[in-house]
């Protein structure tokens, strides 16, 4: 009876041995998205800091020259603060005064003559024209004598000789009668009232001259400023023209830099200008530039500091444009097969697109070629190809 058992135990056993899992249906797995970041391309101007070297000088300065030849009396030291006229060098006034007072002596002599020629004129008016009349008068009477002579010598009453001494009388009153009307004609043209007159003019030409001379013996500034020099001494002789002193504004400075015409030429009122000295920094606006370039082929270029700096010395910053385009990351632009590339997002996808690069600065780049409001996949993944799945991560 112990054998159908036995035959029936294998079967038993494996009905009751657990059943081994079945291996799921594989399903359709979706492509692995990269992850990325985007950036907007905004149209923008690109700029970099330029730097240039810029010396800092008074706004107005002048060597002062002597205007007259003397002896300088006294200087005020240099440091002295003077206003608009003020004098600084002094010349002994004595001898300026003398030459003054000289010429005032010549003018009033010169006058007092032409007013004793302006007197003696209406007199001397007067005999000149009682000796015309007499003169004309006696060559009249000479004229009739020496007519009645030459009638009486063709009548035979008149000896040759008689006629010629009455003809010779008529020549010497003819003499006499122009004379007489000639010296009315001067006195009448009044020349020796006008050679008079010029010697007035003449005289009150030194007078003024000596007034000048007199007012220039003090060497005056011509604007308020301090004195930063003074070129002569107590006791020294200077001349017309020599150096006094030196002048300048020296709470007002003014910054000149030297750039080529190219970059001066782009420099506007509205550009913003730092000057750094000596670890201070203080704003500036362009005040003027030269429309030429000098013999250095650069352009003069002036600023106005807006805080007080200190003469010498400065670097001058400032912002320059470089290029005007569509602005992105220098790190989103890649060169491949040699052209520019960028990636952007369209839909879920990165797409590579060409671009032309126009500069490059700062960590910033500014391209053509895409349209603005672009979104630009910036930093690119490594291994980023054309038509890869992404998703846009903050």
């Amino acid at each position: 009876m112990k054998r159908p058992w036995l035959l029936l135990l294998p079967l038993l056993l494996a009905a009751c041995a657990p059943k081994k899992a079945e291996a799921p249906t594989p399903e359709a797995q979706s492509p692995l998205r990269v992850e990325v970041r985007v950036v907007t391309a905004a149209r923008g101007v690109l700029q970099r800091e330029s730097r240039a070297s810029a010396t800092l000088q008074a706004e107005r300065d002048s060597l002062v020259a002597a205007g007259a030849s003397g002896r300088v009396a006294r200087a005020l030291p240099a440091g002295s603060r003077v206003r608009a006229g003020e004098g600084v060098v002094f010349l002994d006034p004595a001898p300026f005064q003398e030459a003054l007072e000289a010429a005032r002596l010549n003018l009033k002599q010169a006058e007092a003559n032409l007013e004793r020629a302006k007197n003696q004129l209406e007199g001397n008016r007067l005999a000149l024209k009682a000796q015309l009349q007499a003169a004309e008068a006696q060559l009249q009477a000479a004229r009739r004598r020496y007519e009645e002579g030459k009638a009486l010598l063709e009548a035979g009453a008149l000896a040759p000789l008689d006629l010629k001494a009455l003809e010779a009388n008529l020549h010497q009153a003819q003499s006499a009668y122009e004379n007489a009307k000639e010296a009315l004609a001067r006195l009448e043209r009044a020349e020796d009232i006008r050679l008079l007159a010029l010697q007035v003019e003449a005289a009150r030409l030194q007078v003024r001259q000596a007034e000048r001379n007199l007012r220039e013996s003090v060497v005056r500034a011509p604007f308020a400023g301090e004195v930063v020099e003074v070129f002569v001494k107590e006791g020294e002789f200077v001349g017309t023209g020599s150096r006094a002193f030196r002048l300048a504004t020296t709470d007002r400075l003014l910054a000149k830099l030297y750039l080529p015409p190219e970059k001066a030429q782009a420099l506007t009122p509205e550009t913003p200008f730092t000057l750094r000295q000596n670890g201070k920094v203080v704003e500036a606006r362009l005040l003027r530039k030269t429309d030429l370039p000098g013999q250095t082929r650069l352009v003069e270029v002036v600023l106005k500091p807006l805080t007080p700096l200190l003469p010498g010395p400065a670097e001058a910053r400032y912002r320059e444009r470089v290029a005007e385009g569509l602005l992105l990351p220098a790190g989103a632009v890649r060169a491949e097969e040699g052209q520019g590339v960028v990636y952007v997002l369209e839909g879920d996808k990165a797409r590579r697109r060409p671009v032309r690069l126009l500069a490059q600065e700062s960590g910033k780049a500014v391209v053509e070629g895409l349209p603005e409001g672009a979104r630009v996949i910036y930093p690119i993944p490594e291994g980023l190809r054309d038509g890869d799945p992404v998703e846009v991560v903050p």
